[in-house]
């Protein structure tokens, strides 16, 4: 008569692991928070890039509009440098200043609130006086002080900006050179 046999335990087909089980979640979790700090560099290298293309774009339209500027009536000039600004500020700190009317941007409570505070009046009062040239045609503006106050803000804007640690970091540095 023939044997019969029962089925043979799935556990006897796998080799005994001889590596702990904290040891494999612990490779499993490395894994994973080196993916999320590797995504989380590759972000901010982005947004940085974006922001540094956004200011290379803004000041190569406030150049094309120097040379431009003399053909152009002051509330044209006033416009296009608003628009230049504005687009700056949307593109590079996501605030909606693009799409608003002076009155509504200077009302909004969180107008600018990503941008330093050092920058952030000087903004506001500049694109108030472009408003007033834009729409005041008659008005006499000079227009190349107003161009290189588009310049000087942008760059004031970039300066505020930035990591804190990167300006601890230089302050210390500075200190440093002059303690030696």
């Amino acid at each position: 008569m023939a044997d019969f046999h029962d089925i043979t335990e799935p556990n006897d087909f796998f080799p005994e692991t001889e590596t702990p089980w904290w040891l494999i979640s612990l490779v499993i979790l490395a894994c994973i928070i080196f993916t999320g700090l590797l995504i989380q560099f590759i972000r901010q290298r982005k947004q940085h890039k974006l922001k540094a293309t956004m200011l290379d774009r803004a000041r190569e339209q406030l150049a094309k509009l120097r040379e431009e500027a003399p053909n152009l009536p002051p509330h044209g000039v006033a416009l296009h440098l608003s628009l230049i600004l504005r687009r700056y500020l949307a593109a590079a700190f996501h605030d909606p200043a693009l799409f608003e009317t002076n009155e509504e941007f200077s009302l909004r409570d969180s107008a600018l609130e990503q941008v330093h505070p050092d920058s952030r009046e000087p903004v506001t009062l500049y694109l108030h006086e472009l408003s007033q040239i834009k729409y005041i045609p008659e008005s006499q503006a000079d227009i190349p002080n107003l161009i290189d106050q588009a310049d000087q803000l942008i760059a004031s804007i970039e300066i505020n900006v930035g990591d804190p640690d990167d300006k601890q970091r230089q302050q210390n540095k500075h200190r440093h050179r002059s303690n030696l």
